[in-house]
């Protein structure tokens, strides 16, 4: 690699100007490069583990995940309420490595398990989510990224992921699947999946010399032999080779390398020559802001990051996370991005913005919004009004198991006319909002039963008379939003429509109807999204 060459121009006149801005952008290119190459590194994978003990036995653990991120931060042994279902004695670990076939496939090693990859592209190149468990056959919570799901490995050695969306695993809403084949090459499937199984006995017996193939006998939960398609490694483990890479891929990050260094030198050489002609007509620079950081909403609304005093993860969504805390010596509630994602300023920038749209609310019937709080990227967090109550879909639960009456009392009357307040105020506002994302989940219910919105994390000001961005909750969206049509304020009354029906019979949308496809069917029938 050659270096920089600095050549001697002789001139008449000393060339000030050349020399104040070039060496400042040549310093800034400098500095780009160095933080720009060490992305021709491997990738680094955030592995989070999930122990039934407190010590992290490895023959306690039953989940695992994996996830690409930018900064890795290794956590041993944290005793920390993961959920609001975790069991006593759960204990959760992470680790940063490059190889997260290896590290998820040895951590599961001691139980029979499935590992599921979910990848960006077709070749399976890039991972987008792992996610691996011991409890087969059971319907368990998936502690990182929130939702529940049943893994069954069969006996004729295929395999299948089914997710829920309730805790009794009743109500599906997508399921995965592989043939015997794909488990045992791991191949790369048409909708990007790579599955990984195993299980102790087969360990076992492999390592006693025996090959051959065996089965569990319990129905449709039994574990698969599958180890005569592997090489053995040391200690009768098997070493599963990585998902297939296209020789490509490597290619293609240099290429990307390099299209990032040339544009960086392009922007540099670009930035010189618009100072230089500012300069040269003896302008004055115009000072940028930094977007939502400045933002006159989110620094009005700043408090110290040390007057929050975090206490108790209540809840973990697919983004983030929400604590209850203590601020001001009242207990509020503080939502803060996943660990994976605070570093990614496209999620932090749309947290900022969601904290903004909060922030301009201002009605009896919509969570109030107490600020905003950072010391650095990483521990930016929102204080909001704490709602003792919980939200209105665990309180339907709890009447469907208790067998409350169904139909519309007053209390839920009650509850549907601060909804519909709500409603009416965003919507009058000078530019109207629509929620977007209105359901059971994200109206909230304080000691008096009060009910208020949440969530407005893809809330919009209807710039337009009319949108097409097709966001939300697939059971509460209007037909118009699914279809991707255009669609105003009515999506909401749609939504409100099905919270009401969820009012007065207390079981999810189309539960009913789920039920009936799955006794005419069988007890195999799936829900595919």
């Amino acid at each position: 690699m050659g270096g920089i060459v600095l050549v001697n121009v002789p001139t008449s006149k000393p060339l000030p100007i050349m020399t104040d801005t070039l060496q400042p952008m040549l310093r800034m290119l400098w500095f780009l490069l160095h933080g720009i190459l060490p992305l021709a590194a491997e990738a680094t994978y955030l592995i989070a583990t999930y122990y039934s003990d407190d010590v992290c036995s490895s023959s306690y653990a039953y989940q695992v995940h994996a996830v690409d991120v930018v900064n890795c931060t290794s956590l041993t042994c944290s005793n920390g309420e993961m959920s609001s279902t975790s069991r006593s004695g759960d204990v959760e670990s992470t680790e940063c490595s490059t190889d997260y076939v290896a590290n998820m496939t040895s951590t599961l090693s001691d139980s029979s398990y499935i590992i599921v990859l979910r990848f960006e592209d077709n070749n399976c190149s890039t991972l987008y989510y792992g996610y691996g468990t011991t409890e087969l056959g059971e319907c368990v919570e998936n502690k990182y990224q929130g939702g529940y799901s049943i893994s069954t490995l069969n006996k004729d050695g295929s395999a299948d992921l089914e997710h829920f969306t309730d805790s009794s695993c009743s109500v599906a809403y997508a399921s995965e699947t592989a043939n015997s084949s794909a488990v045992a090459t791991h191949e790369c499937s048409s909708s990007k999946y790579v599955w990984y199984t195993g299980s102790a006995q087969e360990f076992a017996s492999n390592s006693n010399g025996d090959a051959g193939t065996s089965f569990s006998s319990d129905g449709d939960v039994g574990t698969s032999s599958l180890g005569s398609s592997h090489n053995m490694n040391r200690g009768g483990e098997y070493d599963f080779p990585p998902p297939s890479r296209d020789s490509s891929s490597s290619d293609a990050r240099a290429l990307t390398l390099v299209s990032v260094v040339f544009s960086c030198i392009v922007f540099v050489l670009v930035a010189v020559i618009i100072v230089l002609y500012r300069r040269l007509n003896r302008q004055t620079p115009v000072e940028t802001r930094s977007g939502l950081w400045d933002d006159d909403t989110i620094t009005a609304t700043r408090i110290p990051r040390t007057k929050i005093s975090i206490k108790k993860l209540l809840c973990r969504g697919a983004f983030g996370e929400v604590y209850s805390g203590v601020f001001n010596r009242q207990q509020v509630a503080v939502k803060m991005l996943l660990p994976a994602t605070r570093s990614n300023l496209q999620h932090v920038n749309e947290f900022l913005t969601e904290a903004k749209m909060t922030a301009m609310m201002d009605h009896p019937h919509i969570v109030y919004y107490v600020g905003v709080a950072w010391d650095s990227l990483s521990d930016l967090c929102v204080v909001l009004e704490f709602m003792e109550g919980g939200d209105l879909r665990t309180l339907l639960n709890k009447y469907e198991a208790e067998r409350h009456p169904v139909g519309i009392d007053r209390q839920k009357a009650t509850i549907a006319l601060h909804i519909c307040h709500a409603l009416t105020y965003l919507h009058s506002l000078s530019s109207p909002v629509i929620h977007r994302d209105l359901k059971s989940r994200n109206v909230l219910l304080n000691h008096s039963m009060t009910a208020k919105l949440t969530d407005f994390g893809i809330s919009r000001e209807r710039l337009d008379r009319t949108m097409t961005a097709g966001v939300g909750t697939s059971l509460w969206m209007a037909p118009e939003v699914m279809l991707g049509e255009r669609y105003g304020v009515k999506a909401d009354i749609f939504s409100l429509g099905v919270v009401l029906s969820e009012l007065d019979v207390h079981t999810l949308p189309y539960a009913q109807v789920k039920k009936q496809c799955r006794e005419t069917e069988g007890p195999r029938a799936r829900l595919w999204s």
